[in-house]
């Protein structure tokens, strides 16, 4: 049986809540490159076998050790070439995606997936946007996930709920809403709501109301100072809580009663709660479908004000079907399955995709 790893490299710790699970799933070793990465993997995902390799991108030869190499950052088309030329070997490497959203038709950010030996693709809504960017065709294997990191949440529920509860909630004013904030990164689409609107969150913040706010680790990496200037607007009571270096993310949407957003890939994982969900509105973008599964805000209403009026859900129905589309696969596909875990079966580890045996 050919031997797999996975990778986490670079600063990007964020990754880490895509990548280890896919580990899990794989029963392989995940291979990190910085010591906080490492830090964080060991304590949010301590199921699966880690190791750090410092200067990973000076010691290929210790990746040579196996025959799958998958990461959630695209391949560039040079790294196969090096492991043949200095290590004799043929190495497969493959794409895990970081999250469904609707992003990437304005600045073609998918273009690198015609470039991958292999890709893994959630279902159906992400297998025709790449059709729809004319890169289905040019990718020689197409691996199905689905909602495998939710499956992996609910194989480790108990450990991740009374984690979730001593690090977030037991600081939180109980008996009383939780909105989660999660705005995406400034990409080359201008998709981010943070710079605009941050200010507009914090000020509006009522006693009533616990607000979470989980930030995308570029907004920091690439933005420092518009970053430290929003951030001196953060609330100071004890109802705010700001989350930085915290990569989980389906424990945490568990919990909380409304999301709050803009093209983030949060949002396609808080679909499953089918509970309220808010946008602010983004005339540089093309309509997303997640947005009919919710409100937008709309400007010069009072934010907080807006969300108490609509509690109720009336897009549940449009929830399930649009997270259905989004990890399902169609009947009669051709398309290799990814054996995922079911809620609904006894919990165990599923066997390799069949391309990797």
């Amino acid at each position: 049986m050919s031997s797999i790893a996975t990778l986490s490299t670079g600063t990007a710790f964020h990754y880490l809540d895509h990548i280890a699970p896919l580990a899990w799933h794989l029963e392989a070793p995940l291979i990190v490159s910085e010591r906080k990465t490492e830090s964080l993997a060991a304590k949010y995902y301590p199921f699966i076998p880690l190791e750090c390799i410092e200067d990973l991108e000076f010691k290929f030869a210790s990746l040579a050790r196996f025959d799958t190499l998958i990461e959630c950052r695209y391949w560039r088309p040079h790294f196969k070439p090096v492991f043949e030329t200095l290590h004799g070997k043929k190495i497969d490497l493959i794409f895990c995606p970081h999250g469904q959203s609707d992003k990437g038709f304005g600045a073609p950010s998918l273009a690198y997936y015609a470039q991958q030996d292999a890709i893994f693709f959630y279902g159906d809504l992400h297998a025709d946007m790449l059709q729809k960017l004319d890169l289905w065709d040019s990718i020689p294997r197409k691996i199905r996930l689905g909602d495998y990191r939710r499956d992996y949440y609910l194989a480790h529920k108990t450990f991740y709920d009374d984690l979730i509860e001593k690090e977030i909630f037991s600081s939180l004013p109980p008996n009383q809403p939780t909105l989660l904030y999660a705005p995406t990164w400034l990409d080359d689409d201008l998709s981010s709501s943070f710079f605009e609107q941050s200010e507009r969150v914090f000020s509006s913040l009522p006693r009533s109301w616990n607000l979470i706010v989980k930030l995308h680790p570029f907004l920091q990496e690439r933005h420092p100072a518009h970053y430290i200037h929003a951030l001196e607007r953060c609330p100071k009571g004890e109802n705010f809580l700001l989350l930085e270096d915290f990569p989980l993310i389906h424990p945490l949407l568990a919990r909380v009663d409304a999301y709050l957003g803009d093209f983030s890939s949060v949002g396609y994982d808080f679909l499953k709660s089918q509970r309220p969900m808010f946008f602010f509105p983004n005339d540089k973008m093309p309509k997303a479908k997640l947005r009919d599964c919710g409100l937008e805000i709309p400007d010069q209403v009072s934010l907080f004000s807006f969300l108490d009026k609509h509690r109720d859900n009336p897009f549940a129905e449009k929830q399930k079907q649009l997270y259905d589309y989004a990890y399902s696969l169609k009947s009669g596909s051709t398309y290799i399955p990814f054996k995922s875990l079911s809620a609904h079966k006894p919990l165990g580890r599923p066997p390799h995709p069949p391309f990797l045996l």
